[in-house]
C-alpha cells in the first residue's frame, strides 16, 4: 500500500517514472483502445463498495479490504492463481491513472480505528485524492473536553516525591498536547479538505450521560460545520447509551445539521 501511495503521488506531481515493462505496456495498450465508456464500466467492476481498513505505523500504511457482502465469488483451478492487486491498474499508465483514481477513491467505505492515521493517509494522497472520498467511518474523541494540561493544584501542589510529580505532569502534559494536535488536524480535513464527503459514522465505546451528551458538548462542534452529507450515524457500542434518549436527541440534531445543504459561497 505504501509502495503504491508513493507511485499515485509521483503520478500526481508528474515527475519521471521509470519506463513501464513490456506487460504494463500491453495492458495500458489494450486499455486504452477500448472506448472510454467500457473503461469506466471496468474500473467500476474493480473498484466496489468495499470496506477498506487503514492502519499505520509512523507514515506507513498499510490496509484490509473486506469485498462487499455478497460479492466475493470462488473459483476452482488445478494450479495457483497469484490474485493481482485491484490498485495496480492505476499504475499502468497516466491517462488510466486519470481515468480511475476518482473511482478508486470514491467508491469504498475506508475505515480507521485512530484519527491519526487517517491524517496520515490524507498527507500520503493528497488534496485531490482526498476529495474524492465519499465514504469514512472514524473515531470520535470525548477526551477533547480534557486537554486543556493538568490542573494547577497537581502542578502547584507539594507531592510527596517532587520531582518525579513534576515530570510525570511535563509528561502529561505533552501526550494531551499531542493528543489534542492530533484531533485539530483531523476536524481540519474532515471539514475543510473533504468537499466531496458524502457518507460519515463517527464511532464512541461509550457516551456516558451529562455534558457528553449535550447538543453543546465541545467533541461535536467541530463536525458541525459540516454540510452536504446524504448519511450520517453515530455508532456507540455501549447499547444502553445508544439507547437513551439524550442520546438519540443529539444524534437527531448532528444528522440535521451536517446534512444540511451546503452554501459553496461560504
Amino acid at each position: 500500500m505504501l509502495n503504491l501511495l508513493k507511485s499515485l503521488l509521483g503520478f500526481a506531481k508528474k515527475t519521471p517514472a521509470p519506463a513501464p515493462g513490456p506487460q504494463r505496456e500491453r495492458e495500458c495498450y489494450f486499455l486504452t483502445r477500448l472506448p472510454p465508456e467500457i473503461r469506466i464500466q471496468i474500473y467500476n467492476c474493480l473498484f466496489d463498495h468495499d470496506t477498506i481498513h487503514l492502519l499505520h505505523n509512523k507514515d506507513q500504511i498499510s490496509h484490509i479490504r473486506t469485498p462487499e457482502r455478497g460479492r466475493t465469488r470462488f473459483m476452482y483451478a488445478p494450479y495457483s492463481v497469484r490474485k493481482p492487486e485491484i490498485s495496480s491498474i492505476l499504475l499502468t499508465c497516466r491517462q488510466i491513472h486519470r481515468e480511475a483514481a476518482p473511482l478508486f477513491y470514491s467508491r469504498p467505505i475506508f475505515r480507521v480505528s485512530l484519527q491519526e492515521t487517517w491524517n496520515v493517509f490524507a498527507k500520503l494522497i493528497g488534496p485531490e485524492n482526498l476529495s474524492n472520498v465519499r465514504s469514512l467511518q472514524a473515531p470520535a474523541n470525548l477526551q477533547v473536553q480534557n486537554l486543556a494540561g493538568p490542573s494547577s493544584s497537581s502542578v502547584h501542589g507539594q507531592p510527596r516525591a517532587g520531582s518525579t510529580a513534576w515530570t510525570s505532569a511535563s509528561a502529561g502534559c505533552g501526550y494531551k498536547d499531542d493528543e489534542r494536535k492530533v484531533y485539530d488536524e483531523f476536524c481540519e480535513v474532515l471539514t475543510s479538505k473533504m468537499r466531496g464527503l458524502k457518507d460519515l459514522m463517527l464511532v464512541l465505546v461509550s457516551l456516558p450521560e451529562g455534558l457528553s451528551r449535550s447538543l453543546e458538548a465541545e467533541w461535536h462542534a467541530p463536525f458541525q460545520r459540516m454540510r452536504g452529507l446524504q448519511m450520517f450515524a453515530l455508532e456507540i457500542r455501549n447499547e444502553r447509551d445508544a439507547e437513551a434518549e439524550d442520546t438519540r436527541e443529539l444524534v437527531r440534531f448532528l444528522k440535521e445539521t451536517v446534512c444540511a445543504p451546503r452554501d459553496d459561497h461560504c
